[in-house]
């Protein structure tokens, strides 16, 4: 087999070579300057004025990148200057225009000629973007508000809904937005938005944000037992925050109780949650409705299983001290009938030597006020009972049972120890 050797002319080949390098040598400058100003636009500081000047020179530097074209749109978009926001849809557009399968840029496009009153063309860039990104919940989102805005309402709320749907974040904008539309009615919101318990979450935490508190609790009523204390549970400690600052202790109780998986744990209407001090008490941390104890040195307070009145536990406070300031309140929020007449009753036993008075009180839980306050406590060796009588205000749905100490002006001596057990109220 032969071969061939085909000879050029020196010349012809120098030149060549010569215009392969110029190719390589302006598509390497071409391909750097793009970079530069890509990397260069993406690094300013929208808040200083100058990069104005700095964006422009790169756009000049870089016309075909979209990027650069998409970051210059949003600086000039947060100058709210009149001139420089015609300068950003006019960004957005060629941004688009040089890169029209980005769903990202039809979106911004759309939310720009939107903010412009341009609606119709706002419309047909929302409806690009949500050809190209179908299941994205922020183009539903913006697609679903503008298509409200202009009177669409079926077909808006139904794109808002699946964004909901898929990203909490949306939830409670959804649920705010066809509140105000539907003037409120939560029956309308539920008819657009769906009743999924997602919808229900959100209606509950607009809702008590509203002080619409009884719609609130109704609407955290539907969710599942299982959702409440897992997926659900930050809002429900929300709920219950809401609800007690608004003084609607009865409802802030039974969403405590929607939270907690174990039914002796549970605050129950008229009763005094762990009275025998079976399930422990806690230093730190306590909810609401569980025994609240006073951080603090003076008296030393504990359980005990030492000769209890009943069960296995009895509360034990230890005192020695002589300052008027060393003193741990104990108490505890009781949610009860508005009106209604009960008894409470105490078991306890002491050894105190003090000239000061401890005593249990009864407390309006929504003023602070005290609605009944029982004899001094005297010192006894066994356990006995101490009763007394009160009527809850009409105005308020819970008590406070707080254990309190009378007569410590001055130099205030007080040791020895007390105990208690077995607190209860009973409705008369």
């Amino acid at each position: 087999m032969s071969v061939k050797i085909l000879k050029f002319d020196r010349g012809i080949t120098h030149i060549y070579l010569a215009a392969v390098a110029i190719v390589c040598i302006a598509s390497a400058w071409f391909f750097v300057k793009w970079n530069f100003a890509n990397v260069v636009a993406s690094a300013l500081d929208t808040e200083r004025p100058e990069s104005k000047i700095v964006v422009e020179s790169l756009v000049e530097m870089a016309p075909d990148d979209p990027q650069t074209h998409f970051i210059a749109a949003r600086l000039f978009e947060k100058t709210f200057d009149d001139a420089d926001l015609a300068k950003s849809l006019t960004e957005y557009e060629t941004a688009t225009a040089l890169s029209p399968n980005n769903y990202l840029l039809w979106l911004e496009l759309g939310k720009a000629r939107d903010s412009g009153g341009d609606r119709p063309s706002a419309l047909a860039a929302f409806h690009r973007a949500l050809e190209l990104a179908p299941n994205y919940s922020a183009v539903q989102w913006a697609y679903g508000n503008s298509l409200i805005r202009q009177g669409n309402s079926d077909q808006g709320f139904a794109l808002i809904a699946k964004a909901a749907a898929s990203d909490p974040q949306y939830s409670n904008p959804a649920v705010a937005i066809a509140l105000q539309l539907f003037d409120g009615n939560v029956g309308q919101v539920r008819s657009v938005l769906g009743d999924s318990a997602e919808a229900n979450a959100a209606l509950a935490s607009v809702l008590a944000a509203g002080n619409r508190f009884d719609d609130a609790f109704d609407a955290w009523s539907q969710l599942a037992a299982d959702d409440k204390r897992t997926k659900f549970k930050q809002i429900g400690g929300k709920l219950v925050e809401q609800f007690v600052v608004a003084k609607k202790f009865q409802l802030a109780a039974r969403v405590t109780g929607d939270l907690l998986s174990d039914d002796s744990e549970k605050t129950v209407l008229g009763q005094i949650s762990n009275g025998g001090f079976e399930n422990g008490v806690k230093l730190r941390n306590a909810g609401i409705f569980e025994w609240q104890i006073a951080e603090g040195a003076e008296p030393q307070i504990g359980l005990s299983e030492g000769q209890p009145h009943s069960g296995k536990y009895s509360l034990l406070m230890a005192f020695n001290t002589f300052n008027t300031v060393a003193f741990r309140p104990v108490s505890q929020t009781v949610p009860v009938v508005p009106g209604a007449s009960y008894e409470f009753e105490v078991f306890y036993k002491s050894d105190l030597k003090t000239t000061a008075a401890f005593k249990w009180e009864i407390a309006d839980a929504s003023t602070g006020t005290a609605i009944m306050t029982t004899a001094p406590m005297m010192p006894v060796v066994d356990w006995v009972p101490m009763k007394a009588k009160f009527t809850v205000p009409a105005v308020t749905d819970a008590i406070i049972i707080r254990f309190v100490r009378e007569g410590c002006a001055g130099t205030c001596s007080v040791n020895g120890k007390l105990s208690f057990d077995d607190l209860s109220i009973s409705r008369l």
